[in-house]
């Protein structure tokens, strides 16, 4: 099997890339320029590609942490639950433990508790007015700027 005809030498006629002046001839030139183009095409494809699979890798690895502290904060909230609990309980046999009735006691601390969430529901609605984005929809619509009423 051959591989073609052997290319001149350098000092035959047709043997070299130049002319006499050493200047390329037109038709090489040409092809000099697209064959660097298309090199600097493929060095950019490898580049994307390269990028893109690491962007990929990197995407699984957030994926599988955010499972995990999605699992943590799970377990957390089990054993913050069992904490309260237990406190709750203690607080209620130390109640007991001092004259009060066991179901006085019971009652108390679960109406205290639910006072509590009763508060802080109450402040999360307030706090959700924040979330409306009110200013950025405002700027958005072109309307003017709301000034507070001077006192």
């Amino acid at each position: 099997m051959s591989a073609g005809p052997a290319p001149p030498p350098a000092g035959a006629p047709g043997g070299s890339a130049s002319t006499r002046d050493g200047s390329v001839p037109p038709e090489q030139h040409a092809g000099g320029i697209f064959a660097e183009v298309s090199q600097v095409v493929a060095a950019a494809r490898e580049t994307f590609s390269r990028f893109l699979e690491l962007v990929v890798l990197e995407a699984q690895r957030a994926g599988v942490t955010l499972v995990w502290m999605i699992v943590g904060g799970l377990v957390a909230v089990i054993f913050v639950a069992a904490g309260w609990l237990g406190l709750m309980a203690a607080l209620g046999i130390w109640a007991v433990s001092l004259g009060f009735p066991p179901i006085a006691a019971v009652v108390v601390i679960a109406l205290i508790n639910l006072a509590a969430a009763a508060g802080l529901i109450y402040r999360c609605v307030g706090l959700s007015r924040d979330l409306l984005f009110s200013a950025t929809r405002r700027q958005l619509s072109g309307k003017a700027p709301v000034t507070p009423p001077m006192p």
